[in-house]
């Protein structure tokens, strides 16, 4: 029986993880760091853990965890400026990696973005690009990068734009190599992310492209 920590499970994508490992059965404890309480607080596996973002290395824990899963991520409509997307897409996702680094987790799972580019003129991607080398250069044990293109399915915030892209994209699918920008469904983002994590063998960094999400299962170390 696993123990595993997810940060970001009020968003659709950690909502959607979060019922996954429910599900699975394999989960002694899902501790849950949020800055609110969860509709899942009464389930006897959940262990909620009330802080705010900026105070990640405050968490505790009475042993170590298995598996970090990292579903933070906001807009900057959301964020209302660059430098407070920052501090959510890169500051709090790398005090997470630290955190997970410092108390010993075998496996950390990490959301980021299909293009992620820490050299790309664009602010979005430069940002991810930067987050996904500050975790590689902690070492951590295993480090699982999830690149996706535009996630589709039900989301809490209504995206207009995603929402006509995904629209459009969709529309494109009978196009050579489409697998590798149509939309992915939350859920099975969710799922690949726990089929990685039950699949887990070795140490080292993994990239998982969106086409490999779409595909399922597929193991390829950098």
């Amino acid at each position: 029986m696993k123990t595993a920590l997810v940060v970001g499970a009020t968003g659709a994508t950690g909502s959607a993880l979060v019922n996954a490992l429910i599900s699975s059965d394999e989960y002694r404890a899902i501790h849950l760091l949020s800055r609110r309480t969860t509709h899942w607080r009464n389930r006897q596996e959940i262990r909620e853990h009330i802080l705010p973002l900026s105070r990640i290395g405050d968490l505790t824990m009475p042993y170590a965890i298995d598996e970090v899963y990292c579903c933070l991520g906001t807009t900057m409509k959301t964020a209302g400026s660059k430098a407070a997307f920052r501090a959510v897409d890169y500051g709090a996702v790398v005090a997470l990696g630290q955190w997970a680094k410092a108390n010993g987790a075998g496996q950390m799972h990490v959301i980021s973005s299909k293009g992620a580019n820490a050299g790309s003129r664009n602010f979005y991607l430069r940002t991810k690009g930067e987050m996904e080398q500050a975790l590689s250069a902690l070492d951590l044990p295993a480090l699982y990068l999830y690149r996706p293109s535009l996630l589709s399915g039900e989301r809490i915030d209504y995206r207009r734009k995603e929402r006509m892209g995904e629209a459009l994209m969709n529309g494109l699918t009978w196009l050579p190599g489409s697998d590798n920008w149509r939309p992915v469904p939350i859920d099975v983002l969710a799922q690949a992310m726990l089929q990685r994590a039950r699949a887990h063998e070795n140490k080292g960094r993994y990239r998982i492209e969106s086409a490999q999400i779409l595909r399922g299962l597929k193991r390829d170390s950098e």
